[in-house]
């Protein structure tokens, strides 16, 4: 009454302007290696002697109970043979409360350029998942701090920064409306799961820094 589908253990190679490699046969520890993140490079015996013995070949057991996101490679490695990972590190982060490891937040600034042989349709799919999670925030904060939301959402990317004007001995400041913007999502995201509202509520500032006047007398308007 079941059916079971089975993939043999692979090794992947990645030309430089693609994200499908090359697949060859491998072992189960080049399988392992070629995964995301080492808490999804953990593998179970199913047969023999060593029925149910785990096979943790990067720490990953231990890097979920230290709720750690961390790449089975060298993560410049690891991003630059699939740049989508790096939208799943925000989502991750987001959907798990899990930490990512500061040697992979790194090479995520670095390779963010990667990103452009990415197709949109891919993208809007992590990004859409990101905003699903329980704490949207976490996700968005790891995109915006990487530098990877200025490539993928300039128009949010944009609404960070304080604007201050002095005029006759009054300083004028606006706050932070990215930030803000994530406080918002993350209070809706407490009432509901529709993904929908939620990025309504991350859209609901996006025409700020373009209508953006400072006016003597008045202050900031929009």
């Amino acid at each position: 009454g079941y059916k079971l589908e089975f993939v043999g253990t692979r090794r992947e190679e990645y030309l430089p302007d693609s994200r499908k490699p090359v697949v060859t046969e491998g072992t189960i520890e080049d399988d392992l290696r070629r995964r995301d993140f080492t808490i999804n490079a953990v593998a179970a015996s199913i047969g023999g002697d060593r029925h149910g013995e785990l096979i943790d070949l990067f720490g990953g057991i231990a890097d979920i109970d230290n709720r750690l996101l961390r790449t089975p490679l060298d993560p410049h490695t690891t991003y630059s043979d699939d740049p989508l990972r790096m939208m799943r590190a925000a989502r991750f982060a987001a959907q798990l409360g899990f930490t990512l490891d500061p040697a992979s937040f790194d090479a995520i600034r670095d390779m963010r350029d990667r990103i452009a042989i990415i197709s949109q349709e891919r993208i809007s799919d992590e990004f859409v998942k990101t905003l699903s999670a329980s704490r949207p925030s976490t996700g968005l904060a790891v995109l915006f701090e990487s530098g990877l939301l200025e490539l993928i959402f300039p128009e949010l990317y944009r609404l960070a920064g304080v604007d201050l004007v002095n005029t006759d001995g009054i300083a004028y400041a606006h706050k932070d409306v990215f930030w803000h913007t994530l406080k918002v999502v993350d209070n809706i995201a407490t009432a509901t799961d529709n993904v929908w509202l939620r990025f309504a509520a991350l859209m609901h500032d996006v025409a700020k820094p373009r209508t953006k006047r400072f006016r003597d007398g008045t202050g900031w308007t929009f």
